[in-house]
């Protein structure tokens, strides 16, 4: 294959965040010059809410780094198009400019776009493009990469990304009542992965909830792999069905008893 490649990836948790991150996933894109995954599941996708209208005054077009009128290009008329920067992105010109022509290949490419096996150019390329990640990583803000929910101190932490929200943030009402005290650590910028805010708040809790939609909990491991903190308790769902409030609320009442399994498999809908 082609080796690494930088990308991001943004998780919706309801469908007013999917319409802000819709937007928010193409200025990325441009931006960073490199592949964003908007990450929505089904549950999201076939379901009706009624929301407040949307803001356009929110929503905000960028176009990353680009060129503008009449490129001066070598001689020989061929324009740099990934010419190396400090960030790793390189201006671009709008489709059409003069002078801004230039070859755009799937393969490893030189400053111009041809293609070429030299492992100098190979070395000089990949970093350029990883730095792109780099660069993300430092500047998209805290809001725009996780939620958090609850008071700081509470006994328990649900950790979860995507369709769960709107079922955790009930079932936390619910579990009040009874005198269960929840926090929420929702993750929404997946890659890369918000190390320093997660690992700030997971080395804190006192129980840790890894909530999911599949099989294996995978955020779980991958929140052990990018902090080293292990979660020792999940409760999942893989049967297709949407994660109901009841079974969440049931099932953190459970393991605030201290009666609930490592996994917790959720099953209503079958």
């Amino acid at each position: 294959g082609h080796g690494e490649f930088p990308r991001l990836i943004l998780a919706s948790g309801d469908l007013e965040e999917a319409f802000y991150d819709t937007v928010r996933v193409f200025n990325y894109a441009e931006r960073y010059q490199t592949p964003v995954i908007h990450l929505i599941d089904k549950a999201l996708a076939n379901s009706d809410v009624t929301l407040p209208p949307y803001d356009v005054n929110k929503v905000k077009i960028e176009r990353g780094a680009l060129l503008k009128g009449t490129l001066q290009t070598p001689e020989g008329g061929e324009f740099h198009r990934f010419k190396p920067t400090p960030t790793g992105v390189s201006p671009r010109p709008v489709l059409g400019t003069k002078g801004g022509v230039y070859w755009n290949t799937g393969d490893e490419h030189d400053e111009l776009g041809h293609i070429t096996e030299d492992p100098t150019n190979r070395n000089a390329m990949m970093q350029k493009r990883m730095s792109k990640l780099e660069l993300a990583d430092r500047e998209i803000p805290l809001k725009e990469r996780v939620n958090f929910f609850g008071p700081k101190d509470a006994p328990i932490t649900l950790v979860s990304w995507g369709s769960t929200k709107g079922a955790i943030l009930d079932a936390m009402e619910w579990l009040k009542e009874d005198g269960i005290i929840v926090n929420f650590l929702q993750i929404r910028l997946i890659h890369p992965f918000p190390t320093e805010c997660v690992n700030q708040v997971l080395s804190k809790a006192m129980k840790i909830v890894d909530v999911e939609m599949n099989y294996s909990g995978q955020l779980g491991g991958l929140i052990r792999e990018r902090t080293c903190i292990p979660i020792e308790q999940y409760i999942v769902k893989y049967n297709g069905r949407p994660m109901s409030s009841e079974e969440v609320y049931e099932a953190v009442k459970l393991v605030s008893e201290g009666n609930a399994p490592k996994k917790v498999v959720l099953t209503r809908g079958a």
